[in-house]
């Protein structure tokens, strides 16, 4: 058994902005059965899943250099990365149709209330 599953963790959600309001949401709504790991941009975002695959990832489409429709694409190239279930969150509605493009399972637009965020991600992980 690892210490993480020892201490209850149950596995960790990975939260990709360059948004601080974004990470401090989420940073604290989730229960302590799930670890919350932060990434500024796409590309620690990556390096970070191929260390440790998370559960879920909840992402701005807009963010950092390469962005969350990168991110997603790169992900859908790694078979182990293929099936984690990504939240994006978008600045204007009109972007849906693109975040659903790259593969994003659930899409919200911002602002998004933390209870919301939380509720979503938790609904891709069941």
């Amino acid at each position: 058994m690892s210490p993480a599953q020892e201490s209850g963790v149950i596995g960790h959600v990975l939260v990709v902005s360059d948004d601080e309001r974004i990470r401090d949401e989420a940073r604290f709504g989730f229960s302590p059965t799930l670890e919350v790991a932060l990434a500024r941009e796409a590309r620690d975002a990556l390096q970070q899943m191929r260390a440790d695959v998370p559960v879920v990832v909840i992402m701005d489409l807009h963010s950092g250099t390469a962005g969350g429709y990168a991110l997603c694409k790169e992900m859908d190239q790694v078979p182990f990365l293929r099936d984690v279930p990504v939240l994006m969150l978008l600045d204007r509605d009109q972007d849906a149709w693109l975040a659903r493009q790259a593969g994003a399972e659930l899409v919200r637009t911002k602002p998004i209330d933390t209870s919301d965020l939380v509720a979503d991600a938790l609904s891709l992980i069941a």
